[in-house]
């Protein structure tokens, strides 16, 4: 599949079972107990599901039988119709109308299959994956309608597309549901089948037994990759094979693609990587550390000529979250990061100032929205470039951080944006980057109580555990600078804007590190 000869496509082998949290993993008792579940015995093609049908708690027993089938595939388009048409409005007006789980309304619609997908689970994992999974990945309405007119095709079409979104459903339906068994086997079920389907997939592509479809393998990837931030998962071991894959495709197959799903595929999988791009968090006196993406260079490349190809009426309709104007944006970042890298002691404080100086500018100077942009993509827009500010003020410069009173400043203009988003709006899963620069430096209780009663509200319309995760890391941060102060007060005065050169110097990191083996 890589167009680069004599290279192989290869899967990374350091991916294991969806381990990283106790309750998300099946216990013996649990997988002996019938961890495989059957669908049923016949398939009866068409299957209506009639608005206000719902799965109700005590009636897992008697259809445990009726589940999920493990070996779910399609051979060929499933065309999806709507009893009633339904507009974005319809699918993402806000949190108020998704009801509790397990209880779970389904949207009457008609799904054909030749395979076992007539069955209650397949169905319930789907449209909670339409109904609610979607609408987490989405700022507003543009959003969802580009998920639905690019991703959802792909689903029907392709089995491994198809199993990642039920890995992810799942997922959520697992963590909106803690108590259910069933909900906690479901979700183990279809995140190994998942990563089963990926690698048997990356083998046949890599023989050739397979004919390639470069653009699914990257959309299971990122869906994957959502899955486990979803979970709070740090790894990147899916986005990186994502930005492989499209760094790699052939050229024929880069142009053969749906170019609106191709330039939608780059534009996530860069976001993801500017997500993750955090390495170290902050301390009282140092600054957060970035980790270089070198890969970003190359898909800004493939980007910017997608572009290209697109006219400007396609590019204007595609004026949700992730248009080029927000992904250029970020682009600073990896500068950012390639500045860190080089050591003070190489670029002299002038060259250094000038370099951050430039970065500044960049930031305030973004290329503007499109016209049809909505309100709640500027907020989230506007917060991210607050929470980059805050980023580069902080930024070393001669032992002390650059512009530690404009970043105070950019820290309260943070706050004011923040209460104009909604309490437990979609939107807060698009600005855990944010809020994690945000928490770091804030100081008052009353930021701070803000910040920390923002993330807990956001983890149940989100169903998801990761702003619970940002949460517990932004507090260990606050705990530490709590820490350092009372160290401080019984210490001689430390100014709180000089960075202690003791942390930075090589010299008493290997000093420390010797006296901490000894």
């Amino acid at each position: 599949m890589c167009a680069k000869k004599g290279s192989k496509c290869e899967w990374p082998n350091n991916w294991r079972e969806p381990q990283t949290v106790n309750s998300f993993a099946l216990d013996s008792s649990s997988e002996s107990s019938g961890s495989s579940l059957q669908a049923g015995a016949h398939n009866r093609g068409k299957r209506l599901l009639v608005c206000g049908s719902t799965t109700q708690p005590g009636a897992e027993a008697e259809k445990s039988e009726k589940t999920l089938d493990t070996n779910i595939s399609f051979s060929g388009p499933a065309p999806l119709q709507a009893a009633d048409k339904t507009t974005p409005e319809d699918i993402n007006c806000g949190t108020g109308h998704i009801q509790a789980s397990p209880t779970f309304s389904h949207v009457p619609l008609v799904f054909e299959s030749t395979l076992n997908s007539d069955n209650t689970d397949f169905q319930l994992l789907f449209q909670y994956f339409i109904g609610r999974s979607l609408p987490s990945m989405s700022v507003d309405n543009v959003d969802t309608q580009l998920y639905v007119s690019t991703l959802v095709p792909l689903i029907l079409t392709d089995d491994l597309v198809l199993r990642s979104t039920l890995a992810m459903s799942s997922l959520q339906y697992m963590l909106s549901n803690p108590d259910s068994s069933h909900a906690l086997k479901l979700a183990n079920m279809c995140y190994s089948k998942a990563l089963s389907a990926m690698r048997s997939r990356v083998a046949l592509s890599v023989d050739g037994s397979q004919i390639d479809r470069p653009e699914c393998l990257t959309a299971a990837s990122l869906v994957l990759a959502l899955t486990e931030a979803t979970r709070g998962d740090s790894s990147s071991n899916h986005v990186d094979f994502a930005s492989h894959v499209l760094q790699n495709m052939p050229d024929s197959a880069r142009l053969s693609m749906d170019q609106k799903l191709y330039r939608n595929l780059i534009r996530v999988c860069m976001y993801l990587r500017i997500d993750s791009s955090v390495v170290e968090l902050p301390t009282a006196m140092t600054a957060t550390k970035l980790v270089r993406q070198r890969d970003m260079p190359t898909l800004c490349s493939h980007l910017w000529e997608a572009e290209n190809r697109a006219t400007a009426s396609e590019l204007s309709e595609e004026c949700g979250l992730f248009q080029t104007p927000f992904i250029t944006g970020l682009l600073t970042i990896p500068h950012l990061a390639r500045l860190q890298a080089t050591p003070e002691t190489v670029v002299d404080k002038e060259a250094r100032i000038a370099q951050l100086s430039a970065i500044e500018m960049q930031i305030m100077s973004w290329e503007p929205a499109l016209p049809k942009t909505g309100q709640r993509v500027r907020q989230v827009w506007t917060l991210w470039r607050l929470a980059m500010l805050l980023l580069l003020y902080e930024s070393p410069v001669d032992g002390t951080f650059w512009k530690p009173s404009r970043r105070d400043d950019c820290l309260e203009s943070f706050m004011k944006e923040l209460k104009l988003v909604p309490k437990g709006h979609e939107s807060f899963g698009v600005m855990m980057w944010p809020m994690l620069m945000a928490g770091s430096c804030a100081q008052s209780p009353e930021h701070r109580d803000m910040i920390q009663d923002l993330l807990t509200q956001a983890c149940e319309p989100l169903a998801a555990q990761l702003p619970a995760v940002v949460a517990n890391v932004i507090q260990s941060i606050w705990d530490a600078h709590s820490g350092d102060a009372q160290s401080a007060a019984h210490s001689q005065p430390i100014d709180p804007m000089v960075i202690d050169p003791r942390l930075t110097s090589p010299v008493s990191s290997s000093e420390t590190t010797k006296r901490s083996g000894e």
